[in-house]
């Protein structure tokens, strides 16, 4: 196909009644589920006995759309065609000049807020089973990353393997949140970590702009502006997540398990790498178990996400270098550019010499992810 390039985090869209129809009989009113609320003009989304959004979903899949349009109702199965059918979005990458791209959730982002643990293995099991059929139909260009019921971190671990070697899935993610409260950093998740090792597949964490688990959301949102929220609560999860997996050492004694950070940007991982270092210096006393710097593990086991709108991508490859830098279209969601993604990533990248920009476009993701273009 020439030039690689490789969306390194898009969404699909799954159907509605994904989780109440593929469930156990006994779990699927407890599942996630939708309902149209025609008083509000709203799809008003659920899981176990909690409303996760009572706003409508039309941020999952109206791509290309105004903003003017981003607040009103809309039914959620009327959304983007290419984020449901595989056949719509290989449409969508010819004529967008993307040679492969690798597939999240969209309603599936609620995975990691199930409480009981039983019924989080159950959905990611489903979620997981769906997004390998999706990306079926053309398995080189469309990337599957599998859920991962951290609820139950044993169960978890077997979700993995199965996944990438039942499956073909090429990933993991998790919301940088804690699962039942409980942080990412915590020995508890060992097991996880080793399985990921063993398959050589990344975790990766995404963040979602909603008030369904522990972080940003619900201890912050009361202090901040309106229109605050989403542009800060992913970057918030994602920055103390990734600290906090350096300085606890999960790094350190994980020393193979490969980290991507997705939907906050990359121009701030400079800065985390500066801070960061700095207060390992001045808090030795407390970072004896660490035999790197914070920037030397995200250069070793870390990856990070850049939108392609964003102007210091050249810029960055001078600190960070230039093998731990991947682009996100977040197609269909609403902030993703559409048409012209990749025209808009080739004119925020005009500076960069042409090594660097191979490894950003493609080489980067199909190094990552394992994938072969």
């Amino acid at each position: 196909m020439g030039e690689i390039v490789v969306d390194g985090d898009g969404h699909v869209c799954e159907p509605a009644d994904l989780w109440t129809t593929r469930l156990p009989p006994a779990l699927r009113e407890r599942g996630i589920r939708l309902h149209w609320n025609a008083a509000t003009g709203f799809d008003e989304a659920y899981v176990e006995d909690r409303l996760l959004t009572d706003r409508g979903l039309v941020g999952l899949g109206n791509a290309g759309t105004p903003f003017d349009d981003l607040g009103q109702g809309i039914h959620y199965q009327d959304i983007a065609p290419a984020g449901f059918d595989p056949r719509e979005r290989l449409k969508v990458l010819d004529a967008e000049g993307i040679s492969a791209a690798v597939m999240y959730p969209g309603l599936g982002l609620s995975l990691p807020a199930i409480q009981d643990p039983a019924l989080a293995v159950a959905s990611c099991r489903v979620y997981n089973d769906w997004i390998a059929e999706y990306c079926a139909t053309d398995p080189r260009r469309l990337i599957g990353i599998a859920a991962l019921p951290l609820q139950d971190p044993a169960a978890a671990a077997a979700e993995a393997r199965r996944a990438v070697h039942a499956l073909g899935l090429r990933g993991a993610f998790t919301r940088p949140n804690p699962p039942n409260g409980t942080p990412l950093h915590d020995p508890v998740f060992a097991p996880v970590w080793e399985a990921l090792e063993e398959l050589q597949v990344p975790i990766a964490f995404h963040p979602a702009g909603l008030w369904d688990m522990p972080g940003t959301s619900q201890a912050m949102a009361h202090l901040m502006a309106p229109a605050t929220h989403h542009a800060l609560i992913l970057f918030f999860d994602d920055y103390m997540t990734f600290a906090n997996l350096v300085y606890a050492g999960v790094l350190e004694r994980h020393p193979h398990l490969k980290v991507a950070i997705l939907e906050c940007g990359g121009g701030w991982i400079a800065h985390w790498m500066d801070r960061l270092d700095e207060f390992t210096e001045s808090y030795a006393w407390q970072l004896a178990h660490l035999s790197l710097k914070p920037s030397e593990y995200f250069l070793r086991q870390g990856c990070v996400s850049f939108d392609p709108g964003e102007r210091t991508m050249g810029a960055l490859a001078k600190f960070i270098g230039t093998d731990n830098m991947i682009w996100a279209s977040d197609f269909p969601h609403s902030d993703a550019t559409y048409p012209g993604v990749v025209q808009e990533l080739r004119e925020h990248t005009a500076d960069m010499d042409a090594a660097a920009r191979t490894k950003l476009f493609g080489a980067n993701a199909v190094k990552l992810y394992g994938i072969g273009c």
